[in-house]
């Protein structure tokens, strides 16, 4: 599975977080984690996941992709 951080971008910017800051706020995450996970250069998981999906109603499903090979 392959993580895909464009529906959380989108859902984000649905709701008027345009910036990492914002999103960090709204989840109440670390700053330096959300920069990571909107980059696609780290995974959210367990409690962020659970906040992702809470605030902007983006399931584990979409972020992760399966590859088909």
């Amino acid at each position: 599975m392959r993580f895909d951080p464009h529906p959380l971008r989108v859902a984000a910017a649905a709701r008027g977080d345009h910036t990492i800051r914002a999103i960090a706020a709204r989840l109440h995450a670390p700053y330096p984690s959300v920069r990571r996970w909107t980059s696609g250069t780290a995974e959210p998981r367990g409690i962020a996941l659970a906040a992702i999906e809470r605030t902007y109603g983006v399931t584990a499903a979409a972020l992760f992709t399966t590859d088909a090979t």
